[in-house]
């Protein structure tokens, strides 16, 4: 595997942390190959600073144009003693107060040999990147092949929390941190292609005896030829690989296949000799028929003006209604498809997929009068339990505790509890703090049977509504509370971002009590009240 010759610059874009009287920090950096065809951008000759935190902390960027050997250089220092801020080759273009300046880096772990680069792709061979899945969003739309040095991303908390700096970074090096954050610390090399400028693959209808055919069309970019390049192509037809073969791209870049019928999904890869993967497409089906409607919308516009609650007093917001339409005409383009196998293999498939994510997620349906099935259910999910629990429910009382805890497998075992007032609601505040303290000597009876330490929360009835239950780092959210799940028809599953839902539960005890606090500030109020 090469770096073309035929790269002359690169594009080095570097985004930088620096605390207040210390040596700014990596956070990542790209060195982008230019093509040749290309006008280089014009030179920045300062930077772009965004504040992350109070006590200093700031990220700069700069974009520097550099030879290409004076970027690879700079791209293999990073990591050693050397590593400084890039210095624009050509002179005119530097800043002596930016350029050359040392930067600390994080130690360096090359994702591939150097100087190997490899082609993104989806989560397999048979898939395209998406933007959830895309293991290189910095490249842009063109396809180009990449390099990675990554980093450990340790010493990046305050960036991190601050939605503004991973915008003002997202912008300026196409990538947002916070999702993508193996690459905090790390930088990445981009070499687009310059040899295939446009490649067209479309299908040609059966005519007469001939049957369908696919053609490809391979057009170089200018001052290059497509010698040397093959194609290997693979199809799929009702999820079974039928043919992967490897062509010889010709010189006059037409590459006409007969296949007599174009049921299936087709895909390609492209390669070089020397440079290696250029162009990819996974298995993808050709279009036969679209279905085209035409709609006119009403040009009046109504407003809808409606409380945000049931209060009298609760303040309004306005929506738009939606526009009355009128279907001005429908048509069809295309031969009507024949009856493929393909299509019921895909439905099966489907189905089975959503039985699969259903199971992945932990769906499940408790239909009504099934309360015992649905305390075992939680039962099991509790015992199961290595290093963490939390349960959030606004109507979490004492009867619970003896109906779920003493599932707690060990007395290591961190157990929160979220509740609030609703759970001991009687409008005689005497009662509820009886109902408090029947609580309290339920958490003390816990702990002499159990060993379990549980930390109780009580948060304002107006922060909390759904429920949710926290197993080590799963989190599952409950649509019934746990003192009637099951009386009626119910559903718990497993969330698939516990992250966000663990975090904002510990925001949440910022604006809570906790047990002890809560039944003192009762107590001194239900004493003024015997008082008065």
């Amino acid at each position: 595997m090469s770096l073309d010759s035929e790269y002359q610059w690169a594009i080095v874009r570097v985004a930088m942390l620096q605390e207040k009287g210390c040596p700014c920090r990596l956070l990542f950096a790209t060195v982008s190959l230019w093509q040749p065809a290309r006008p280089l951008p014009p030179a920045m000759i300062d930077f772009d600073r965004h504040e992350v935190s109070r006590n200093g902390e700031s990220v700069f960027f700069r974009r520097t144009i550099l030879s290409k050997q004076d970027a690879l250089e700079w791209y293999r220092s990073l990591g050693s003693d050397e590593s400084c801020t890039p210095i624009p080759t050509r002179p005119e273009e530097r800043n002596s107060k930016l350029d050359g300046v040392k930067i600390s880096v994080n130690e360096l772990i090359d994702d591939q040999v150097w100087p190997n680069v490899g082609l993104p792709i989806g989560d397999d061979l048979f898939s395209q990147p998406t933007e959830r899945e895309d293991p290189a969003p910095f490249i842009g739309n063109n396809p180009a092949r990449i390099h990675r040095r990554l980093s450990n991303h340790e010493g990046f908390e305050e960036f991190l929390k601050n939605s503004a700096a991973i915008a003002f970074v997202a912008r300026r090096m196409h990538i947002n941190l916070r999702q993508y954050q193996e690459y905090l610390g790390g930088a990445a090399l981009i070499a687009p292609d310059i040899i295939i400028k446009e490649i067209d693959n479309f299908m040609i209808p059966a005519k007469g005896e001939q049957g369908e055919r696919i053609f490809y069309r391979f057009v170089p970019r200018p001052g290059q030829t497509l010698e040397g390049l093959q194609i290997t192509t693979f199809d799929k037809q009702a999820h079974l690989l039928t043919s992967f073969q490897t062509s010889q791209i010709p010189a006059n870049g037409i590459l006409d296949v007969s296949k007599g019928s174009c049921t299936g999904q087709y895909g390609y890869v492209v390669t070089h000799p020397a440079h290696g993967v250029l162009a990819y497409m996974p298995p993808t089906g050709f279009v036969r028929q679209v279905h085209l409607k035409t709609s006119i919308a009403s040009s009046a516009k109504r407003k809808v003006s409606v409380p945000t609650g049931d209060s009298p007093e609760s303040p309004r917001m306005m929506y738009d209604a939606a526009s009355e339409t009128e279907v001005f005409s429908s048509s069809v383009l295309g031969d009507d498809p024949k009856p493929n196998i393909t299509t019921r293999v895909e439905t099966a498939k489907i189905r089975r997929d959503r039985l699969a994510n259903g199971a992945r997620y932990g769906q499940h349906w408790f239909p009504s009068g099934s309360r015992e099935e649905a305390m075992r259910f939680i039962q099991n999910l509790i015992r199961s339990a290595q290093s963490r629990l939390i349960i959030a429910d606004p109507y979490l009382a004492g009867l619970q505790l003896g109906q779920y805890l003493y599932a707690v497998n060990g007395a290591d075992i961190k157990v929160t509890l979220f509740t609030s007032n609703l759970a001991f609601n009687p409008k005689d505040k005497q009662t509820k703090l009886d109902r408090l303290n029947e609580f309290d000597s339920w958490i003390g009876k816990l702990s002499d049977h159990q060993k379990v330490q549980a930390t109780v929360l009580i948060l304002p009835p107006s922060v909390l509504h759904d429920r949710f239950l926290v197993v080590d780092d799963d989190v599952w959210f409950v649509g019934a509370s746990l003192n009637a799940l099951g009386d009626k028809a119910s559903m718990i599953v497993k969330l698939p971002n516990p992250d966000e839902i663990i975090e904002r539960l510990g925001s949440m005890q910022q604006q809570a009590l906790s047990l002890a606090s809560y039944i003192k500030k009762l107590s001194k109020y239900s004493g003024r009240l015997n008082e008065n």
